[in-house]
């Protein structure tokens, strides 16, 4: 059994009229696959620092398994 691989994603988000947030639909993947820890340890919020200047969108980082 092989190990299951991750890769970065960062996602953009809005925020709608009712107060959630949504998908807008980019992103960015990281096409270097790793291991689920070695992936937290990349995108872990200490890792960052964050230049927030609008409240209406906002940016996440992930880890997203692999998938052939």
């Amino acid at each position: 059994m092989t190990e299951t691989m991750f890769v970065i994603v960062i996602s953009m988000w809005g925020l709608t009229a009712e107060d959630e947030w949504t998908f807008i639909g980019n992103q960015y993947v990281n096409n270097n696959p790793m291991s689920y820890e070695a992936c937290q340890a990349i995108t872990d919020d200490s890792q960052w620092d964050r230049h927030r200047t609008n409240a209406y969108y906002d940016i996440n980082i992930d880890c997203w398994p692999v998938t052939e």
